[in-house]
């Protein structure tokens, strides 16, 4: 099984030159800083989505008024009110 693949890519030459500055920047290599954008795409990608879960979720089975209500009666209520500012 193969550990890693090398392959060429080509991109306009401005957004070459600033990828290069900001690599540089952050101290990666090339195959560094490609690996580390993929992976904060795959994150970002991931939390989308959980978040459209969530969203779904929600409005599929939306909070009760009441319920909400209540707790932050009960959050009040148990917080001193010098914590309050």
């Amino acid at each position: 099984m193969r550990k890693s693949a090398k392959f060429a890519v080509s991109i306009p030459w401005d957004e070459f030159k600033e990828l290069e500055a900001i690599r540089r920047k952050a101290g990666l290599s090339r195959s560094g800083f490609l690996l580390a954008t993929f992976r904060a795409w795959k994150e970002a990608r991931e939390r989308g989505r959980l978040v459209r879960d969530y969203e779904n979720s929600y409005r599929q089975k939306p909070e009760d008024v009441s319920i909400a209500e209540a707790m932050a009666d009960t959050s009040a209520e148990s917080m001193p009110e010098k914590d309050w500012a």
